[in-house]
Order: structure tokens, then sequence, then C-alpha cells
């Protein structure tokens, strides 16, 4: 495991730990996600088209770590929270919250998709979860994904 990595999983702090759990966890993540579309994008299918965006970070994800198989530093090194069951590279956490951020990057509201991005991708590897490039791969990963909703959106109409 990598200096920065160690660095990161070796620090605590009990609210960070409480805030990095509840975007860990499926539903908070989720609940975040599901606010920040619908309070800072007014617009119905730019939100649709996100979302789509958000499913395709996500399958690209899943399908590169089953494909990939690198297991998660938690299995050999204790983590903040149980170690999930599934392969870690590439953190879908971080591929979906880094394709969120682009897909403001033109707009006013992008800072707080960059600090959610960047919160996320903290988070991963705070808790232990992931390594730096576990989530910088979700940073490879969000790009792919967004220009091919981009691609697909425009020959639908």
């Amino acid at each position: 495991m990598d200096q920065v990595t160690e660095f990161i999983s070796s620090l605590n702090y009990p609210l960070l730990t409480k805030a990095s759990t509840f975007i860990n966890d499926d539903l908070g993540f989720i609940v975040v996600l599901a606010i920040l579309l619908m309070f800072l994008e007014p617009r119905r299918e730019k939100r649709i088209k996100v979302i789509f965006v958000l499913i395709l970070a996500m399958l690209f994800s899943v399908a590169l770590k089953e494909i990939i198989q690198i297991p998660r530093p938690c299995v050999s090194l204790p983590g903040k929270i149980p170690c999930p069951t599934d392969y870690a590279f590439p953190s879908t956490h971080a591929s979906i919250a880094f394709a969120l951020m682009l897909a403001f990057i033109n707009k006013p509201t992008y800072p707080i998709f960059v600090l959610f991005a960047i919160f996320v991708a903290f988070s991963r590897v705070y808790l232990g979860v992931h390594t730096v490039d576990d989530v910088l791969a979700g940073l490879v990963v969000a790009p792919i994904a967004y220009q091919t909703v981009e691609i697909l959106w425009k020959h639908k109409k």
C-alpha cells in the first residue's frame, strides 16, 4: 500500500468517521446524490440525463471490479468499518461522485460538486476500504461514463 493511503487511513476523527460512514452506506449515498440533484438542478431532462451518467459510471465500475479483481486494503489491514466483500478497483463511490461533478462542470454550482467528489474520494481512503489508486481510477471511469451518455443522448433526439 502507498504512503498516502496509509497516512489517510491512519487518521481518526470521530465527526469525519461519522460523515464518511454515512456516505459509505448505499442509502445515505443515494439520498445525498438525490438532494444535490433535486436542489441544484432545476431542469428535469438534465436530472434524468445525469441519472443515466451515474448508473453507467456504477455499471462500468462494477464490471471493472469483476474483471480486475484487486482486493480491498481492509482485507489485510483493519479499516474503520467492516470490510466490504467485493473488489476495490475502481471505487464505485468515487466514480459516481466524479461523474456527478463532471455533469456540472460549466455551472455556477460546480464547486459544490467538486467538494462533494473530493470528500467522497477522501472518505473511501479514510475508511480504509480503498487506496488512492482505487479512487483515482474512479476519476478515470467518470468521464468515460459521462461522454458515453453525452453521445447516446445526442443520438436519441
